[in-house]
């Protein structure tokens, strides 16, 4: 067997861009250093949204003979379009950013010194300049989201080949046949008398099979036994070696594929013949440094072992075609791979060509991948007009037919939908949705439970309901909440990552990292958290136990067959990640959210989530596996000192409330005789003290109020006059004039502020500030997630926990906020407030100001008669209100 000689050309390229877009190399007269493979925006700062030409030179020796042989060029991709030049020769062009490409350049090669010249256009949406591929009509996925990706991004090889070579191979494992359907690809025509063969290696590394390929390189390879099946939790990999043997001429091509079957059906995604609960997490595969190139094997190595680690079975690489080596770590790590055409934003004739050759390019390249089980073509209506354009909706049901034809092994998602868009046929009906815990808990229970019940119009095209089995699995293949990291723990060289100057054009700029150390002191959270550290830490806590709640909705209607989170990794400014950018696993995720992210969970859902000493709280517990509810084993309990059992699928359960704190519940489920611990989980609940009632109130206007609050022990009156004792506190839910007159004068105020601030010019303006809703502005919080909190001191320090508002205020947490309130006042006066983003918008819930000879506190917290009347939180919260006019 001859050995290959292959030639790495990584390494330090010269680099150049030529803003002209200029095609003579000769017209650059300074040079900088790029390192190869890695896009040029990664490495220099000037560069970061620099759209346009490049050129790249390497110089490198070459002593080896090429008579009879092939020395072939490979490029792992190149973003965008590349013209590629050999001492002086052009050797070839290519156009697309995500896939391989080679060149024939042994009459090029040259002994000693050779030049290999790169001119790459990464273009933009101009088309005075760039008619013939501009930006929008080109598949570029997050470019338009995180900045131009440019250059030579994966690896570049010359490789010295046989005359006639093996270019590659296709490997179709048909586990039911104890079979591999293998076929080569050749550069040229099979020689006279040359022969093809494939020897097929077990897991082990011992040879199991063998086969006689024909002149088209095609056979099947057919094992003796059963092989040995791929999945997440038996990995196994068999290595098919292609020989090609003419004359003395020989070559060999070895590649690795895996026996599995992925089926969509009964409502589940069935791999190898058994259903699966899909856990996955949206991977963006950006990298600190590199931005698109993986920095090492080892990297996405480690990144993969804490994926498994955190209880995941998939990874829905988002919208980028990734480097190889991505793939072969899912492979033998055993993660399920979900990926993506990348998206476009104009669908012309010539983006619909792009288009369709990316996704069959993508398929051949990783067809031999068992980890891929699934592709999608469109993500969330990006590149088409579903629902105003029928032309679109018959454009992507004519694609996914297509694509089945391409691809009839994996599952096909035709538009992973979100919003007012919707699906037209496909192999899964999923779904994106997000929502802010605890302030929409009860709005994302309302929706999973209307998607779970498959009665839902807005999934499907009312015109291609003909295309919608009834068993598709259900996936809501989007949802997550955001974990701020600290600032500090992910600097770069000693600094802010240069991507902290980038978001601001998104969300009202409530996405722009820079200087969110100086907001969180201006605003004054270091009085309320402490230190950023701590604040990180209470963020990715609360993030942690957002997703806690939001899966255990999911896993309690057995209809959904499973999940995507957003996202495994934060990508510059979106840090919702599971790990950071740097790749530390946030804080929380190993207790609050690992348990529950596996097959088989024992739930926890309380009934109610806060309560007082000496109550008990019901907490309904229950025990759930891949395919929906379970009966064996035994669940042991245990809040604080209580403990129980009961059979599974589980029940309600009473925990005592004993001493104020949080309670945290346990709950282990056991089965076989042995007791073996399938699962795990511990919920919180919250155990409050109330302050006894001592203060006199006046409530204004609201007779079921006065009526809870005089059944709580207060004493109250319901006429507001001139005689009112200095003592008492106004209690009103609509600032009036008489108000206004009566806090000018001394009294003091009580404002429950549930609704929007009146207008118009009857309207009587609040002390300070305003009240809005939250509907509608970037403070409804369910994208980049709101985080509102409590300074849990003073008149306050009844309440337990951290100081960000977890699922024990939901029935308290506001539709409304103040806005307005001055940045001093924010710090001194403000004791509740609501913050987006990196720490961006800071708005008050609750502020106490004086005014006039008097003083009014406001506060947007639902402190109604039903939530007073029931909820010990919103009792402690108005006494803590009430305390601050002592």
């Amino acid at each position: 067997m001859q050995d290959a000689v292959k030639l790495s050309l990584d390494g330090a390229w010269d680099f150049q861009i030529d803003p002209s877009d200029g095609d003579d190399i000769l017209s650059l007269k300074e040079w900088r250093t790029v390192q190869v493979p890695m896009p040029w925006q990664a490495q220099f700062d000037d560069l970061r949204q620099y759209n346009g030409t490049a050129w790249h030179r390497r110089r490198f020796d070459w002593n080896e003979a090429t008579d009879g042989k092939a020395a072939m060029l490979h490029f792992g991709a190149v973003d965008y379009h590349a013209i590629v030049w050999l001492n002086g020769r052009r050797v070839g062009e290519h156009e697309g950013g995500y896939l391989p490409f080679e060149f024939d350049v042994t009459d090029a090669l040259q002994q000693g010194e050779n030049v290999l010249v790169v001119r790459v256009v990464d273009a933009s949406d101009d088309r005075s300049r760039y008619a013939d591929f501009p930006f929008t009509e080109v598949p570029h996925g997050k470019q338009s989201w995180y900045g131009p990706i440019g250059g030579i991004w994966q690896s570049v090889t010359l490789e010295l080949r046989p005359a006639v070579h093996i270019v590659a191979v296709k490997l179709t494992p048909l586990p039911a046949e104890h079979a591999i359907d293998i076929a080569a690809t050749l550069n040229a025509a099979l020689p006279e008398g040359g022969a093809l063969t494939a020897t097929v290696f077990d897991p082990a590394g011992q040879s199991v099979a063998t086969a006689q390929l024909d002149a088209d390189g095609c056979g099947r390879a057919v094992l003796a036994d059963a092989p040995q099946l791929w999945s997440p939790a038996t990995p196994a990999l068999y290595r098919v070696e292609t020989t090609l043997v003419a004359g003395e001429m020989q070559h060999a091509l070895a590649a690795t594929c895996g026996f599995r079957t992925v089926e969509a059906r009964n409502g589940r995604i069935y791999l190898n013949g058994a259903p699966i609960y899909l856990r996955g997490v949206l991977d963006q595969a950006y990298y600190p440094g590199t931005i698109y190139t993986p920095p090492s094997l080892e990297f996405l190595e480690d990144q993969a072992r804490k994926a498994k680690a955190l209880g995941l079975n998939c990874l829905r690489i988002h919208i980028k075609i990734e480097d190889p080596r991505y793939y072969e770590v899912a492979d033998r790590f055993g993660l399920l791979v979900w990926t993506e055409i990348p998206n476009w934003v104009l669908l012309s004739d010539a983006a619909d060509r792009r288009i369709k050759e990316t996704f069959r390019a993508m398929v051949a390249r990783d067809w031999n991948h068992p980890s891929i089980i699934a592709w999608t073509l469109v993500n969330e209506n990006w590149g088409a007009d579903l629902p105003r354009n029928p032309e679109h909706r018959r454009w992507l049901a004519d694609f996914y037919h297509e694509a089945k034809q391409i691809d009839p092994t994996r599952l096909i998602v035709d538009n992973s939908a979100c919003c007012d868009n919707f699906h037209v046929a496909g192999d899964l009906e999923d779904f994106h949705h997000y929502r802010a815990i605890p302030d929409h808990a009860k709005q994302w229970d309302e929706w999973v439970a209307d998607f779970a019940g498959r009665e839902s119009t807005w999934v499907w095209a009312q015109d291609y309901l003909q295309e919608r089995r009834p068993d598709l699995p259900l996936i809501v293949s989007e949802f997550g909440n955001w974990g701020l990291p600290n600032p500090a723990a992910i600097q770069e060289n000693g600094r802010e990552p240069w991507w902290f100057e980038t978001g601001h054009e998104w969300g009202d700029g409530i996405v722009y990292p820079h200087a969110m150390p100086q907001r969180f002191t201006d605003h004054g959270l270091d009085r309320v958290f402490g230190s950023m550290q701590d604040f990180a830490r209470n963020a990715q806590e609360h993030m942690a136990r957002s997703l806690h709640y939001e899966i255990t909705t999911m896993r309690l209607l057995p209809s959904v067959a499973g999940y995507i989170i957003t996202e495994f990794t934060d990508v510059h400014w979106e840090c919702n990640g599971l790990l950071t950018m740097q790749r530390e696993v946030k804080q929380g995720l190993d207790t609050l959210f690992t348990p529950l992210n596996q097959d088989n969970v024992v739930t926890l859902r309380p009934q109610r989530w806060s309560g007082r000493p000496g109550e008990t709280l019901v907490v309904d517990v229950g025990t759930f596996g891949t395919d929906g509810e379970c009966s064996d084993g035994v669940i042991e309990w245990q809040a604080g000192e209580a403990q129980g059992r009961l059979d599974a699928p589980g029940g309600a359960v009473d925990a005592p409330l004993t001493t104020p704190g949080m309670v945290t519940v346990i709950a282990r489920w056991l089965t076989g005789e042995g007791g073996a611990v399938v699962a795990t989980n511990v919920v919180e609940l919250a155990c409050v003290e109330t302050p006894q009632p001592t203060q006199a109130l006046c409530v204004v206007d609201d007779v079921a109020l006065a009526t809870t609050l005089r059944a709580l022990g207060y004493t109250v009156a319901e006429t507001l006059s001139s005689t009112v004792e200095a003592q008492t506190v106004l209690v009103a839910r609509r600032y009036t004039r008489e108000l206004e007159a009566a806090v000018q004068a001394g009294a003091r105020l009580l404002l429950l502020a549930g609704q929007p601030s009146a207008e118009g010019k009857e309207a009587v303006r609040l002390p300070v500030g305003a009240v809005i809703a939250r509907e509608g502005t970037p403070w409804q919080g369910d994208w980049a997630t709101a985080f509102s909190w409590i300074k849990k001191q003073g008149p306050f320090a009844a309440l337990p926990g951290d100081p960000l508002l977890e699922m024990e205020y939901a029935p308290v947490m506001p539709d409304t906020i103040l806005v307005g309130l001055p940045a001093w006042a924010y710090r001194t006066h403000n004791w509740a407030g609501l913050a987006l983003g990196w720490i961006h918008k800071p708005v008050s819930l609750l502020a106490e100001m004086p005014y006039g000879r008097g003083q009014v506190a406001i506060t947007t917290f639902k402190l109604n008669a039903q939530t007073l009347a029931e909820d010990v939180v919103a009792q402690t919260i108005f006494a803590g209100a009430l305390a601050l006019f002592a």
